[in-house]
């Protein structure tokens, strides 16, 4: 699917509260925001690529809001509210109606959640959270242990799946507060993702965590050598066919499959703290190994258009936007997880994988088995 223009995010994202609160069928958060009066607050939807803007309210003069969705959630699932740069995350399910209570400075501490059975878990793991950052700070909180503690205790807890993969995805200041290259961390995403196994097997999430927690183990060495190996057997069967900034469509298969040299597939976003290093790291084997043959096909999974075409313009790779409309298939069928860490796949002349890169400074090592 195309890529949805720059002109119609910026006309979706502008539009007031009487447009977002018209024409749904779905679910619904409403609330009030004290001491907000007038300003725009956002509703944001997620994949494993990022967060994107549904829409936006403009809070009415007691600070009140009102969303409905389009449509019900076919799965419960997380969203948030963003108000300026602090975020309310809500769990849905279906065509629940949610409540959020929240007051100015502090946003995203303290506010009240309701309407569902996920609510209670929520607001205990942000309070939790948020008690530790404010004793210990934002860096310390990462590595706090009795946070992690109480944490975990609520995740071997959970019945309801949703609120131990909210916990195993938190982060404190956009950094992962459960690391995939920490043991002990990946013990408890496990149990996450056993929750899901065995009481919504069919969830997407379910695949995603375990997912995430075989890419722990691979980090971490503890995944067998027989199993690594068959996550690179082949390329997986996905359509990737996306449109650069220009307008014209690539098409991966028909690049990987030219016959005339290695090529590269790397997943990331531009936004990502990481994503310079692998930047520099792909300009310097390109302009070693282009002129034998190389390509690069990257993807950016960016939340919004605007981000992924200002890196874009200096990329002189190829270099395509997977918009929150063309899904997350691309990523479920690699392996892969941009919100934890940009990846690069190998593939041969003959179009077949034959390594994952992780590691910027292995790439033209990769390359070089590759040729």
């Amino acid at each position: 699917m195309k890529a949805k223009s720059l002109s119609r995010i910026l006309i979706a994202a502008a539009l007031p509260a009487v447009v977002a609160c018209s024409g749904g069928n779905g679910w619904k958060v409403s609330g009030t925001v004290e001491g907000a009066a007038d300003s725009v607050l956002y509703v944001e939807g997620s994949t494993p690529g990022g967060w994107y803007v549904m829409d936006s309210i403009t809070l009415g003069s007691d600070g009140s809001f009102s969303y409905r969705a389009q449509e019900a959630a076919e799965t419960p699932s997380v969203f948030r509210l963003r108000l300026a740069d602090k975020y309310i995350y809500f769990p849905v399910d279906s065509m629940e109606e949610v409540t959020v209570s929240a007051k100015l400075p502090a946003f995203d501490r303290g506010y009240r959640l309701a309407g569902n059975i996920y609510a209670a878990g929520f607001t205990s793991a942000d309070s939790l959270v948020g008690d530790a950052i404010d004793a210990r700070g934002e860096t310390a909180a990462l590595s706090d242990s009795v946070l992690k503690r109480n944490l975990n205790l609520l995740i071997n807890r959970d019945t309801t799946c949703l609120v131990s993969y909210y916990i195993v995805g938190k982060t404190i200041a956009g950094r992962p507060l459960y690391s995939l290259t920490d043991k002990s961390d990946l013990r408890f995403l496990a149990n996450a993702a056993n929750n899901y196994k065995t009481h919504r097997p069919a969830d997407p999430r379910a695949t995603e965590l375990e997912q995430r927690w075989m890419a722990g183990r691979q980090a971490t060495g503890t995944l067998r050598g027989a199993k690594r190996e068959a996550q690179l057997a082949s390329r997986p069967a996905v359509n990737l066919k996306r449109y650069d900034m220009n307008g014209k469509e690539h098409d991966f298969d028909k690049v990987v499959t030219r016959g005339t040299g290695v090529t590269l597939l790397s997943f990331t976003r531009y936004t990502d703290e990481k994503s310079p290093a692998l930047t520099a790291a792909l300009r310097g084997v390109y302009d070693k190994y282009h002129a034998q043959g190389l390509e690069i096909f990257q993807v950016s999974y960016d939340a919004n258009e605007v981000d992924w075409k200002r890196s874009a313009a200096n990329m002189p790779w190829i270099s395509v936007w997977n918009s929150p409309e063309d899904g997350t298939d691309a990523l479920i069928a690699y392996n892969a997880n941009v919100s934890a860490e940009p990846v690069t796949f190998v593939f041969n002349r003959a179009g077949e994988l034959v390594g994952r890169v992780t590691d910027p400074a292995k790439l033209a090592e990769a390359i070089a088995k590759a040729q």
